[in-house]
């Protein structure tokens, strides 16, 4: 009789879990956001939660030629030029004191060598354009000190006035497989290799000497024409010189001993002094869309536009102003008098939202977007000044890279700023600097003026500011700001 018992209240138990579970399920059915958490909180507490989507953000383009360019360490050099319709014309050299990784012999050269050929090499690692079209270099030596006195050069320098204007020698790249180019020396050109050949293995080991004998190279395209070639990515440590001779026996002096080489790069690991080096980048604009665009015209009464434009190495950059009127859309949202009586505002998330101008919405235009998708570099980030390189607040980018230092990739700032290929889109988490925008009007009771920063640049993320990637991306009313906000009393 009692395990009858046991099984009628086992039954009745379970009817009355199914009706609490059916009650819960037709209750969900509501216009409430769940995944906000609101219905958990009862109508008599103190706080609400909300998603907004605020506008009225303008956009520009500028440019800045002051993007620091110095090659640190064992890093990359370009060089190259590239030409589109859209962004125009841009041309990368660069100079760096190029020094010896190592002699055929202790004692040097040999015994008087003849030399065979002088090789220019490279490790490419990354590039855009046409690979087919050869593209010729054309190499200078540096005969002046060009380190600037706080050793931080720009994409702007001007190396003409620390180089001989006589060429030594040029070379071409045919392939971005290729590792190395035979060189054509001119006559300055093979003075100068038999400078490298005879000079006293002293000064090859002591890297003072070395520097104050041989200062540097300068490495820029042949600039005869306009036309679209390539911009090379190459690793400074591998790019350089090999020279390979020849050299006689000590006793019959008649006979060749051995062949020798020597080679020479950018960036020499072991080196106590040198390895200064830089990258230099012209942009012309002249006829190209972005020209036509307007570039920093971004004047209060100047034009807005629909579409900006950003691209790494110094170029155009997309510029965003926050208006009076979005700050007034977040000081809505805590007016007491129109939402309720809730005075206080905590910003849980506020993400911007800036699309590409290709469509990959339409299934039928997803396979034109994607050379536009592979074109456009990988993050954003978003900056107040591209001089100092200051980013906004949520966009720390010294912090990410000590967590990438000491807890490897998977450790990054939630600002976002990746390239989202399946919406078309970049995605940044601003709720930090948007969280500051609403204090900060709190503090100015009101008055808008003296709410700071509200300038923005739109530009690749740190690590890809000398990216090659180009894109378009669509501005003014496109731009958005979502906001996941709660409402206190």
């Amino acid at each position: 009789m009692m395990n009858c018992y046991k099984k009628f209240f086992r039954r009745l138990a379970s009817v009355a879990l199914s009706a609490i579970a059916s009650i819960a399920i037709f209750s969900a059915c509501t216009e409430v956001n769940d995944a906000l958490g609101e219905n958990l909180i009862p109508e008599n507490q103190r706080m609400k939660i909300f998603i907004d989507t605020l506008g009225s953000v303008k956009t520009y383009n500028t440019q800045t030629d002051s993007l620091q360019s110095t090659i640190v360490g064992s890093s990359y050099a370009y060089i190259g030029q590239l030409q589109n319709d859209t962004f125009g014309l841009r041309r990368c050299s660069f100079i760096g004191q190029m020094l010896p990784l190592g002699l055929p012999y202790r004692a040097g050269f040999g015994l008087d060598p003849i030399l065979d050929s002088v090789m220019f090499t490279y490790s490419i690692s990354d590039y855009k354009g046409d690979t087919t079209a050869a593209q010729k270099f054309i190499v200078y030596e540096v005969n002046e000190d060009f380190i600037p006195e706080d050793t931080t050069f720009y994409i702007n320098f001007d190396a003409e006035g620390y180089i001989n204007p006589e060429p030594l020698f040029t070379f071409e790249i045919t392939s971005p497989t290729k590792t190395a180019s035979r060189v054509n020396l001119t006559a300055k050109g093979r003075e100068y290799i038999n400078r490298l050949m005879t000079t006293d293995t002293t000064i090859y080991y002591n890297d003072t000497l070395w520097i104050n004998k041989f200062k540097g190279l300068y490495v820029a395209p042949e600039q005869s024409d306009r036309l679209s070639k390539v911009v090379y990515r190459t690793e400074t440590s591998y790019t350089g010189l090999q020279l390979w001779m020849r050299d006689h026996d000590s006793i019959d002096h008649d006979l060749i001993y051995d062949t020798i080489s020597a080679s020479y790069a950018f960036y020499a690991q072991k080196a106590k002094v040198g390895n200064v080096a830089a990258n230099m980048v012209a942009h012309d604009y002249e006829g190209s869309i972005v020209g036509r665009s307007g570039l920093n015209d971004t004047l209060p009464g100047d034009p807005t536009q629909k579409i900006i434009y950003v691209e790494g190495m110094g170029g155009v950059n997309g510029y965003l102003k926050i208006t009076d009127e979005f700050i007034e859309q977040l000081a809505v949202l805590g007016d007491p008098d129109k939402n309720g009586g809730y005075e206080n505002v905590s910003i849980n998330q506020a993400m911007v939202y800036i699309p590409l101008t290709v469509n990959v919405d339409d299934p039928a235009e997803r396979p034109a977007a994607i050379p536009f998708l592979d074109a456009a570099p990988a993050r954003m980030g978003m900056y107040l000044d591209m001089k100092q390189i200051v980013g906004i607040d949520d966009y720390d980018y010294e912090y990410e890279a000590s967590l990438y230092d000491n807890y490897g990739s998977d450790y990054r700032l939630p600002f976002g700023g990746d390239l989202n290929r399946s919406r078309g889109r970049y995605a940044m988490d601003i709720t930090v600097y948007t969280q500051r925008l609403w204090s900060e009007y709190r503090n100015a009771d009101g008055d808008l003026s003296q709410i700071k920063d509200r300038a923005i640049f739109i530009a690749p993320a740190i690590k890809e500011l000398f990216t090659l990637g180009q894109v378009a991306l669509r501005g003014d009313e496109s731009v958005q700001v979502v906001l996941t906000y709660t409402l206190m009393r």
